[in-house]
């Protein structure tokens, strides 16, 4: 055997022993400690579920409509360009109203003009002043309709 085999065979052993006596027994049960004795992770039809909760207490504050949602939940993601901003001097909670003129591009080349009246948080309206990006959804079916979508500042 060469030397440097030799050094990594030994050093192989030596990590292989040192893993057995630090990792435990995988067949043992360990009890949760007492924090943890109530928690659980989150499966997807938990996920599924908060996310459904989230859209209706939405809707229900009037953020959004149920055809926003739809196009965000199942529209095709894109990006755009605000071309034109007016607010409409109307508020609710902490956002307000805004109409704005978009050209969306389509993922696969091209883009179209739309027209989105949105709530947009009072913290982020600078992010949809003309020349701004804002993500946008749509149906590839039917481009007369988009969704907005403007994270808080």
């Amino acid at each position: 055997m060469s030397g440097a085999y030799s050094i990594a065979l030994v050093m192989f052993l030596l990590v292989a022993t040192a893993l057995a006596y630090l990792i435990p027994d995988r067949d043992e049960v360990v009890a949760p400690e007492s924090g943890e004795a109530g928690e659980r992770l989150a499966t997807a039809d938990d996920m599924v579920a908060i996310r459904a909760e989230f859209d209706r207490m939405l809707v229900a504050k009037g953020l959004v409509t149920n055809g926003q949602i739809d196009l965000i939940r199942h529209g095709t993601k894109s990006r755009a360009v605000v071309t034109g901003m007016r607010t409409t001097g109307r508020a609710r909670e902490d956002f307000r109203e805004v109409e704005l003129d978009v050209m969306v591009h389509r993922p696969g080349g091209g883009q179209f003009a739309a027209h989105e009246k949105a709530l947009i948080p009072e913290s982020a309206i600078t992010k949809v002043s003309p020349g701004s990006f804002v993500d946008t959804y749509y149906r590839s079916d039917d481009e007369s309709a988009v969704a907005v979508c403007v994270s808080p500042a």
